[in-house]
């Protein structure tokens, strides 16, 4: 066997149970989302694998009360009992079954949920939900892996599972989050469950997300409100939101056809003040990633009060048919007019700001004759 460490703990792996190294960024932002959480959490690790995750929640927060270890996997609970004993995790149990069957037929207490499923959420979604409405408040801590779907690769699979019409454009990945988001959301809304985002994160292949649930049917009639489309000109890069149905069926500017993403969540990805108090916790955290988490963490909380969908330079050079220009000048050019922008980490190269598409050219063209003058 093999020992690896991540964070304050180390772990035995074996060849029969999975383990993804590339992961651990998301293990690491995963559990600095946790531990900004208030209060105390009986908390499942849905498909604990090597118990990686739950080892590590445990072990670096202090709200987690107890922490119950399940995978359907007899390998991934044998390894995860002598990982846990290694770690000195004390209030834990282990139970070798399949997630679905488990949720409903057992009486849950839990209120946080972790699932890292291969590929998509979705067949796990129900039993999941229904489990979490059993309670006031609760959280889903979970990871999408089928971002090629989510992203307008298979737009027939991400139908089949998301009942969504994803667009493969520049902003794709934030339109495939929130596709998932309203997928979450609509599902939630069934078991009366009002949903709410505080943290998001796409990366490579996955997507991972913190969402909150507030039990009553006006919480889930709330945030099932939020659901709309965004309409996207593919001429000249305009794009609008709407919740519920687009009312528009041709671009307000060039009145070309528009193509329609959604339902998805129009609501913000983040909350403000759950993303600070990530930022306190990494400070005093020795992750590898520190540094790196630093600024991811800074980019989303700009980007928390910002409308959807960012614009990628590139394309707005593409159609000026103009040399590019960086982010910071043309952010300093919309800033001097009084609007707000920000990076994004959906993808380098791009900006977030409540200018529309019009305002942000004239920006763009500004940037470019103050860096041909000097």
């Amino acid at each position: 066997m093999k020992k690896v460490k991540e964070g304050n703990s180390s772990f035995m792996l074996s060849k029969t149970v999975f383990y993804n190294p590339e992961m651990e960024l998301c293990r690491d932002l995963s559990s600095l989302a946790l531990g900004a959480l208030e209060g105390k959490f009986d908390f499942l690790d849905a498909m604990c694998a090597s118990g990686i995750r739950g080892i590590r929640y445990a072990k670096e927060n202090s709200n987690i009360a107890r922490t119950t270890f399940l995978d359907a996997n007899k390998n991934a609970i044998s390894l995860t009992k002598k990982n846990a004993k290694a770690n000195k995790i004390k209030k834990a149990r282990f139970v070798n079954e399949d997630i679905n069957r488990f949720l409903c037929n057992t009486n849950s207490e839990f209120n946080l949920i972790e699932l890292d499923p291969f590929g998509s959420p979705v067949p796990y979604l129900y039993s999941t939900l229904n489990s979490l409405a059993r309670k006031r408040t609760s959280y889903l801590s979970v990871t999408a892996t089928d971002t090629a779907v989510l992203c307008g690769a298979h737009p027939k699979a991400c139908l089949k599972y998301y009942q969504a019409h994803p667009v493969d454009n520049e902003y794709c990945h934030e339109l495939g989050a929130r596709i998932l988001i309203g997928k979450i959301a609509r599902v939630a809304a069934q078991s009366n469950l009002g949903t709410s985002i505080l943290f998001t994160l796409s990366k490579r292949h996955y997507f991972k997300l913190l969402l909150k649930f507030d039990a009553g049917a006006k919480n889930a009639v709330k945030s099932a409100s939020e659901l709309g489309f965004i309409s996207i000109c593919n001429k000249c890069l305009n794009r609008e939101w709407r919740k519920g149905l687009p009312s528009n069926l041709k671009c307000s500017l060039c009145k070309k056809a528009y193509e329609h993403a959604g339902p998805l969540w129009l609501g913000s990805l983040w909350n403000e003040k759950h993303v600070e108090k990530m930022r306190q916790l990494n400070a005093n955290r020795a992750y590898n990633n520190k540094l790196k988490i630093s600024s991811l963490l800074q980019i989303m909380f700009e980007e928390c009060t910002l409308p959807p969908t960012y614009f990628d330079l590139h394309k707005i050079s593409e159609r000026l048919r103009v040399s590019a220009v960086s982010v910071d000048a043309v952010s300093k050019a919309l800033r001097s007019k009084g609007f707000k922008v920000s990076k994004t980490h959906f993808k380098p190269n791009s900006i977030r700001t409540d200018a529309g598409l019009g305002v942000v050219k004239g920006a763009f063209r500004r940037a470019l004759s103050k860096h041909l003058q000097k």
